[in-house]
Parts: C-alpha cells; structure tokens; sequence
C-alpha cells in the first residue's frame, strides 16, 4: 500500500464578508453574547456573479501549477449547493483550472460530509496503487442560502477549499488503517429544493453528539494502538458548521474518556482545538470543506508544530454520518500552508454593510433557476472592477437557456 496524505491545500473564503457585530446589531442582539455562542467574527458573502464552481475552482487555482495539473489523475468535488441536478460541477471546474481529458472526475453529495467522502475516495485510490503515480484533487465548495431573520442567519457563511493527494505527501500523511464511522437515518438539516436549507437545529445538534461520539468508538475498535485521549492527540478538528458547536463535541468526547472540570475542560479545549478554528471564525460555516479549514487552521496557528503530530478529524453530515480518522503532521507543513497568504486573503475581502449583504441574497435569489439572466457587476461601489477586472479569478459571466458561462475576470 502507497503512502498518502496531503501535498498541499488551499482555501478561498470568497471576496466579501459581513462583520457577525455589525448584523447582531441590524437585528436587535447582543454582539458579544453572539460572538461568545458562536465563536464567529464575520462570515463569508458571496457576489451574485460567483457560486459553488467559482469558489472551487479559485481555491484550486491559487495552489495549482502547471505541472501539478499534468500530474492530476483525478477530480472530485464535494458540495451540497451544485447549481446543476445532472451536470457535476466537477466537469466545470475540470475545464476552468485546464486539467487534461484524461482525468476521472465526478460530485459527491452527502451534505456537510461530502468533502469528506470526496477525500476518502482520493486517498484510497492512491493508497492502492490503482493511481499509477497520478495525483488527485479534492475540493470541497459550497455557500449558505437566504435565512434573514432566523437564528441559522449567524452561523452562515461559506468556503472554497482545494487538497492534493498524493503519495509523497508534504502537509499530512494519512493513517488509513485508523477509521471509524457511524451512520443513521434522520431529517435533521437538508436542501430540499434549490433554493431552501433547512431542517431542526436541537435534532441535528444531538445528532452531531451521537455521530462523534459513535465514529469515536468505532475509531477505537479499529485501532491497534492503546490511546490515550489526553496524549494521543495533539489536536483535534471537528466539524463546524459553526465554531461554536466544537466546544460542546469535545465536552462529549471528554465526558466519555477523559473527565475534566470545567476549568480544565476549556483549557483542553484552548490548547487542542482552538488551533483550529482560526479560518472558521471569519469564513463562518464550512460545509463540507469543515476538515480542509481546520487542518490549515492548525498548520498556521502553529508555526513549531513538529513532525509527526496527530491530528484527530472528524466529520459530519446531516441525514446522517460521522466518522473520525487521523493523520501525522510532515516537516515543512506550516511554511507550505503560510505561502498561500490565506490570512492576507481574508484580509483583502470587502466588508459588506448588512444593507449590502441584505440585497445581493434578494438579488442571488432571483437568479436561481432562471433560464436567463448575466450578474449585475455594476454593485457595491465597483467591487468587481476594483477586486476581479484582471484578477484571473473565475466568474459566472451569464446563464443563457440555462447554459452557464464562466470565465477568468
């Protein structure tokens, strides 16, 4: 069996942002009780001009050169918001990053695991052998819908993320054999139609404590080694479909094989899984690209982390399943993850009033399934001539008989 893990990762968390203080205000809460619960700042916000195949195909570009897409065997895209119900989006983001038409590539859907299951399928193909020296690329993209008024509206938000796998991994190996899962049938968040999200927030909150507590266990079943759950793990990334939630999964996992006092429960807290929250505090909910935000988190918190950390990944998806797996930090992780400048990325995006961010979704929403329409670039004060006219970023240029064209800006 090949060696596998991660040979480079990058994220895109959109070119705008609303400030979680500023919309606390405009709907009549307290902003510090809102940032305490949710452990978010700002929150990804998407222009009308860019949707699911923008973000991954920008987050794939900014990691990609032309070598790499030579070496590319296979594409898989992981998302819960495609904008087509046949057409992957994989086959877009294929021809927009130039890969060659030799590559596999296909979606997979299962809400916020879906970039999860993605990553699994790339890293038992390179794993067998069955790659013959090829590398794959996982994305996982996807962006929240409208929810003004409701409590949902806080933990929104939205990323594009992109991993290389590969058998000479740089950031990550993985630990294959090291696997748990739990699975059961519930309608606890979902997407119906194209244009609602929706579902019951306590059923998929006890959901979520099932599922990380079940994948852990069978984690444990799988695992040859004695662990120790206060010292085998250096850190943890769970799921976060908000930041907050990750409190209450360790809270569980520690009152099941470490009990601790509340002090010593937030340090634990502070010291493994804080790390990992840096990106996921200012793009907001991470769908399915949770595991890629939280690993690069912890690779740029982190500038001494040393070879051979464990990381402990679990993953989510409502309806439902979770599964928790672990990997090892490689030499040179940090300065990898630090080269792509995802920090001064975040810093560059354009703080949206929530007058703003009130009419672009109004906008976004009259372009969903509509046969026809070309987005309006002339909002928000020129932002598409300012931040995209030259850029090389992917945009949606039109939609014509429900053909969609995108193009580099």
């Amino acid at each position: 069996m090949n060696r596998v893990g991660i040979e480079k990762i990058n994220l895109y968390g959109t070119s705008m942002c609303l400030d979680l203080g500023d919309l606390a205000v405009a709907r009549g809460k307290d902003p510090q009780k809102v940032a305490h619960d949710y452990l978010i700042t700002t929150r990804s916000l998407n222009p009308v001009w860019e949707d699911a195949v923008t973000m991954g195909a920008n987050a794939a570009l900014g990691m990609l050169t032309e070598q790499d897409k030579k070496d590319i065997g296979m594409l898989i895209v992981g998302t819960e918001g495609s904008v087509d119900f046949g057409k992957p989006i994989s086959t877009n983001i294929h021809s927009l990053i130039g890969l060659g038409p030799h590559v596999r590539n296909y979606e997979t859907k299962f809400a916020c695991y879906s970039g999860c299951a993605a990553l699994d399928t790339a890293v038992n193909w390179v794993a067998s052998g069955l790659n013959k020296g090829k590398k794959a690329l996982v994305i996982a993209t996807d962006f929240s819908r409208k929810h003004f008024n409701l409590l949902e509206e806080f933990v929104m938000g939205g990323v594009g993320a992109a991993y290389l796998v590969s058998e000479t991994p740089k950031i990550l190996e993985f630990e294959t054999a090291k696997k748990g899962t739990w699975t059961t049938d519930i309608y606890d968040t979902f997407r119906p139609t194209a244009v609602d999200e929706v579902g019951n927030n306590e059923v998929s909150l006890f959901s979520y404590m099932d599922a990380v507590t079940g994948s852990y266990n069978e984690y444990l079943a799988q695992n040859t080694d004695t662990v120790d759950f206060n010292t085998y793990f250096s850190y943890f990334v769970y799921h976060t479909p908000f930041p907050g939630i990750t409190y209450q999964a360790h809270r569980t996992l520690c009152r099941d094989h470490a009990p601790k006092k509340k002090p010593e429960l937030q340090d634990d807290f502070d010291r493994r899984v804080t790390p990992a929250l840096r990106f996921a505090k200012r793009v907001g909910s991470c769908y399915g690209a949770s595991n890629f935000v939280g690993l690069a988190s912890v690779l740029m918190s982190k500038p001494d982390i040393k070879e051979g950390t464990r990381i402990g990944f679990f993953s989510y998806g409502s309806g439902a399943l979770g599964e928790f797996y672990s990997g090892k930090v490689l030499p040179g992780a940090h300065e990898i993850v630090k080269a792509q400048k995802i920090d001064e990325a975040l810093d560059a995006r354009r703080r949206c009033t929530v007058a703003e961010y009130e009419a672009t979704e109004n906008l976004r929403e009259t372009y969903i399934e509509n046969p026809n329409f070309v987005p309006d670039t002339s909002l928000l004060g020129g932002w598409y001539q300012k931040h995209y006219a030259g850029s090389g970023l992917v945009v949606l240029k039109e939609v014509k008989d429900f053909y969609r064209t995108y193009v580099r800006a």
